[in-house]
């Protein structure tokens, strides 16, 4: 079956890194990535699933899909992930999809800290250690792409019920954009994306996959997200949240909590941040 045009719009579509890819978000970036003629380098902790993924996109597609089973949380797995990526000379797409949400109170008595710390590793370490894989062959190319699979929580920061995980998706949006500004400076042509989708039918909630509607609508399904992280290349948006009623959510946050006092600025200070005299 012959590929579609890819949403880069290049003749020789190379190499497409995806972690996370045994479901959701990170199944449907390598089936629609696939579809266009990306070969792809699939990760994930559940190896079965990688295996039946490759073998119906590899027979569909005519493409070739190499499966690294392991769990990126764990530091000498990330480092082996990391160094194996770095050599890929048509390295196209990195995608940072890896990722998991928690019922454990960070402030519990009995919560255990072993799973916020996995968290920080994951979200934190393993995307930043494949950044940094990643952009060696993309910045030598002068192409590629990286889509970094953060959420509206990054942006959605006061009030949070699972601290952990909203600060650790804030600092995958901060960081990707920082990132992205210093290639900007060198005048790369090496895009940096900060995917910020809102309830989405994935496994984070739970085996059911069914997520719940938001106050302004929704959820959406995986595809719908990876659609539009694929439209965002064509402009330079870094922050891409997916979907009008997403972007409403987090429009009416900050115009509440930017106005709440002793949020942003203490009350011996003005806007200005100059010292009032009291």
């Amino acid at each position: 079956m012959s590929a579609t045009a890819n949403f880069m719009d290049v003749n020789d579509p190379g190499m497409a890194v995806i972690t996370g890819a045994s479901s959701g978000i990170g199944e449907s970036f390598a089936r629609i990535l696939s579809s266009q003629g990306f070969d792809l380098v699939i990760t994930a902790r559940r190896e079965n699933r990688l295996e039946s993924l490759a073998s119906e996109l590899e027979e569909k597609y005519s493409i070739n899909v190499k499966i690294v089973p392991g769990d990126l949380s764990q530091t000498e797995f990330m480092e082996e992930f990391a160094s194996s990526i770095e050599p890929i000379e048509n390295l196209d797409v990195l995608v940072n999809n890896a990722g998991f949400g928690t019922l454990e109170n960070f402030i519990g008595k009995n919560s255990k800290a072993s799973a916020f710390m996995k968290m920080i590793n994951l979200h934190c370490g393993a995307t930043a250690r494949l950044m940094h894989a990643a952009l060696k062959p993309m910045q030598k190319n002068d192409r590629g792409v990286i889509f970094n699979i953060s959420s509206i929580a990054s942006l959605l920061l006061h009030g949070s019920r699972e601290p952990m995980y909203h600060s650790t998706k804030a600092f995958i949006s901060a960081f990707t954009e920082m990132v992205q500004l210093k290639l900007n400076f060198i005048k790369s042509k090496v895009k940096l994306k900060a995917i910020c989708p809102g309830n989405t039918h994935t496994e984070i909630f739970g085996p059911t996959k069914i997520a719940t509607p938001g106050k302004f609508g929704g959820p959406m399904t995986p595809e719908e997200v990876v659609h539009i992280s694929l439209d965002s290349y064509k402009n330079n948006d870094i922050i891409v949240i997916t979907g009008d009623h997403n972007i409403e959510e987090v429009v009416e946050w900050k115009e509440i909590n930017y106005k709440k006092h002793g949020r942003y600025f203490s009350k011996n200070f003005t806007k200005s941040g100059l010292y009032k005299k009291l």
